[in-house]
C-alpha cells in the first residue's frame, strides 16, 4: 500500500470569525475531521479506495474487535437500519460477516473476516503514517502528550 500523500501546509490556527481560539469541543472536532480526511486520502490512494467515510468510520469503532449492531448505532450516534445498511454492504465486499452472538440468542456479532482483518491492518498503516506527519510537525514529546491527555478518563 502506498504512504498517506504528505500534507502540503501546516494544519491551520483554529479560530472563529474574531480570531477567538474556538472551545474545546469545536477544537475536537475540527482535529477529529481532519484526521477523519487524511484517513480517506489514504484510503483513496490504495486498493481500498471503495470504502466509504461512513465505512471508515464504523470499522475504527468496531476497534478490530467483534461488536452488535446495536452497539455500533450507539457509538455512532445513528440509527440501526443506518448501521445495518452500511454493515450490509461491508458484507458483501466479504470485509465483515455476521455470527450468532452466544450471549444473546437472537442478536448477530459483526466480525472482520480475514480480508477485513487486511484491510484493518492497512488503516493501521494509514494512520501510523498521519501519526509519523503529526510527530515531525508537533515534536514526538507533545505528540506523545496529546495522546496521553486525550487517554486519560474525563469522568
Amino acid at each position: 500500500m502506498p504512504p498517506a500523500p504528505e500534507v502540503s501546509s501546516p494544519m491551520p490556527l483554529l479560530v472563529d470569525s474574531a480570531r477567538k481560539p474556538l472551545n474545546l469541543k469545536q477544537l475536537l472536532l475540527a482535529r477529529s475531521d481532519w484526521f477523519a480526511e487524511e484517513i480517506m486520502k489514504g484510503i483513496r490512494g490504495s486498493d481500498y479506495a471503495f470504502i466509504t467515510p461512513a465505512q471508515s468510520r464504523l470499522l475504527a469503532h468496531m476497534a478490530g474487535k467483534p461488536c452488535s449492531m446495536a452497539e455500533l448505532a450507539r457509538r455512532l450516534g445513528v440509527s440501526r437500519q443506518a448501521v445495518h445498511k452500511t454493515v450490509i454492504e461491508l458484507v458483501r465486499r466479504e470485509i465483515l460477516a455476521l455470527h450468532d452472538d452466544p450471549q444473546r440468542g437472537n442478536s448477530k456479532l459483526v466480525v472482520y473476516t480475514e480480508h477485513g482483518k487486511q484491510i484493518n491492518r492497512a488503516g493501521a498503516h494509514i494512520i501510523e503514517k498521519i501519526e509519523q506527519r503529526l510527530s515531525r510537525q508537533l515534536g514526538p514529546q507533545a505528540l506523545d502528550q496529546l495522546k496521553q491527555l486525550l487517554a486519560e478518563p474525563w469522568n
